[in-house]
């Protein structure tokens, strides 16, 4: 018979295998130094902070609808960036790099090479910015 701390060990156990058999991220098939996640309507960034040089975004389309992943440099809140139309306009503001029309159900990946500073990551498809679509991302 097992003793409760036992059963606990061996639960956790079950877990931790589990959890790294599916990813343990929560992602798709995506690798890279930072996991995004895009559904619709919310955009995660598996961490929130990385060390300035070289960066792989891994990139999953977990929703039902094409996105994109588009990263900005901005002191602005990830919540403030500028909207026309539906739209960021990327004439206003720092666009560092991005990824278009990224299939449902698909992943890809995007390598860039970011200094220090603040960031803000988006799918800027019309109006998805406006439902969630962003993140805040440090590099530091």
């Amino acid at each position: 018979m097992m003793s409760g701390r036992s059963r606990l060990t061996a639960i956790a156990a079950v877990l931790a295998v589990a959890l790294t058999s599916c990813g343990g991220s929560g992602s798709g098939g995506a690798t890279g130094d930072v996991i995004i996640s895009l559904k619709d309507f919310s955009l995660t960034a598996t961490p929130g902070r990385y060390a300035p040089g070289a960066i792989t975004f891994g990139i999953d389309n977990d929703g039902p609808s094409v996105h994109e992943f588009v990263v900005l440099r901005t002191d602005d809140a990830p919540d403030a960036l500028p909207v026309e139309n539906g739209l960021i306009p990327e004439d206003q503001i720092d666009l560092v790099d991005e990824v278009e029309d990224i299939p449902p159900g698909t992943d890809t990946s995007l390598d860039v090479n970011l200094d220090a500073g603040s960031y803000v990551l988006v799918c800027n498809l019309p109006a998805h910015y406006e439902q969630g679509m962003f993140a805040a991302f440090t590099v530091a």
